[in-house]
């Protein structure tokens, strides 16, 4: 009766268990994390504690040893430090792809490139025609990036409605849109360059680059060497960020074992494993626990560091480090006249114009293209019309736009706060018309085959 009752409670907590894993896992699930972290950020700097929101961003933290001292502000301590883990989970997904994923495919990756690259050149040049000669002109990179999460959950709120292939296609997209970001981020986006702590920075990846050609597989040396080369970046002027996509190119993406010797090895001990005893007694058993620890041992060297760190990486990004960094950035004070003054702004018309007209006009213009003079193909039951709705979508830049704008618009407060406000209302007018066009095309095309 006690082993029944224990297996009854096991099996209940798996029950529990199971299905609030995939909960958490769920994509939805980090944009939704993202949106509260957002809308406190909103509530927190609207309200009557606004001044300790901006003390707390801005306090400043650090540490020092004799005459070394480190220090920094809340706000440049997440922009600066955690987002590079951002950007280095990005760089494992842009390896991924490009190996293995949708960009591995020379059609698919055509079409996706073809239309990242609408979908940013179109909503650069929009910006760029409402900001001429001003200022503001510096910002023309904010419209151009597509924040993947928000975009992701914008397409789950319709995921009954489109196919799953669609997903899959605007991650590839962001995936692109993401890199051509940071690449503008890398050269336009830095303003002075010191050569020896650049040099060291490139030194210290190459060696990276280097060591996994030579097979080096220990998670210590590449966080060692990574950090030293983040701070050799972060030291050099150019955005530390840069140095996170570049250490995950680094990273090892194919298996130290091969998978015909894992699976003989791992025969062999289960084997041995089986004909001592037909139950497994990890707990009694050293003999056993060491025979498990072996299999466990197999299986690491049969997966990939790179596949290994982006599962790790994942639920915290988007669970922790995306959601601190809204609620770092996302508090803007808000009026009736700033809120008009701030959209009316060559800015944040700019702003506007490029992510919800330039995204749509760059994606499907250069979708169209591509169909036309078949210089890519979309994936399996993907149309012309989805894709129309992903470049609506599409439009949601909130995380990579905020970035940009902190990083352009780092010394001028007003143009800034213009920024952020516009984003905002771009990213929500961008969610609501993608989502609604793509429930119309469903119901029209459930009617006709109805018909």
């Amino acid at each position: 009766m006690a082993n029944d009752s224990k297996n009854t409670l096991r099996r209940g907590l798996e029950n529990i268990h199971d299905p609030f894993s995939s909960f958490i896992r769920a994509q939805t699930t980090s944009s939704l994390f993202l949106l509260i972290a957002t809308i406190t950020a909103l509530w927190w700097a609207n309200s009557d504690y606004s001044s300790t929101y901006q003390n707390l961003i801005h306090t400043p933290i650090g540490f020092f040893m004799g005459e070394f001292e480190l220090r920094a502000s809340l706000k440049h301590i997440i922009n600066d430090g955690l987002m590079v883990i951002f950007f280095f989970l990005l760089g494992l997904e842009i390896k991924r792809e490009v190996l293995a994923g949708d960009l591995a495919s020379p059609e698919h990756r055509s079409m996706l490139i073809l239309c990242a690259a609408g979908g940013m050149v179109f909503p650069a040049l929009l910006y760029s025609l409402f900001n001429w000669s001003l200022d503001s002109q510096v910002g023309w990179g904010i419209p151009m990036a597509t924040d993947t999460a928000f975009a992701l959950g914008a397409l789950t709120l319709v995921r009954k409605h489109i196919p799953v292939s669609l997903l899959a296609f605007i991650v590839g997209l962001a995936i692109v849109d993401d890199l051509g970001a940071i690449l503008v981020i890398a050269v336009f986006y830095t303003q002075e360059i010191s050569v020896m702590h650049l040099s060291s920075a490139f030194a210290l990846i190459a060696l990276l680059a280097v060591a996994n050609y030579a097979g080096v597989r220990q998670t210590l040396f590449y966080i060692i060497i990574g950090f030293v080369a983040w701070w050799a970046m972060l030291k050099s002027g150019v955005h530390p960020t840069v140095a996170g996509v570049a250490i995950a190119l680094t990273v090892p993406a194919r298996p130290k074992l091969a998978s015909g010797k894992l699976l003989g090895k791992a025969k062999s001990t289960i084997n041995a494993m089986q004909k001592k005893t037909k139950d497994v007694d990890v707990l009694g058993s050293k003999r056993d626990h060491e025979q498990v620890l072996e299999l466990r041992d197999f299986a690491e060297r049969a997966s990939t560091p790179l596949r290994r760190w982006e599962d790790a990486l994942s639920l915290p990004v988007a669970l922790f480090i995306l959601p601190l960094f809204a609620l770092a950035n996302a508090g803007v004070v808000f009026s009736l006249s700033s809120f008009i003054e701030s959209l009316q702004h060559p800015t944040g018309l700019g702003i506007i114009t490029g992510l919800v007209i330039g995204k749509f006009i760059g994606i499907s213009g250069a979708c169209w293209l591509g169909l036309r003079y078949n210089i890519g193909r979309l994936p399996d039951g993907v149309n012309f019309e989805h894709v129309i709705g992903v470049s609506l979508i599409a439009g949601i830049g909130f995380t990579m736009s905020t970035f940009i704008a902190a990083l352009g618009f780092d010394t001028n407060p007003e143009l800034l706060h213009n920024a952020k406000t516009s984003i905002l209302v771009a990213s929500v007018l961008s969610g609501i018309l993608g989502v609604l066009y793509l429930l119309i095309i469903s119901k029209k095309n459930s009617a006709k085959q109805g018909a």
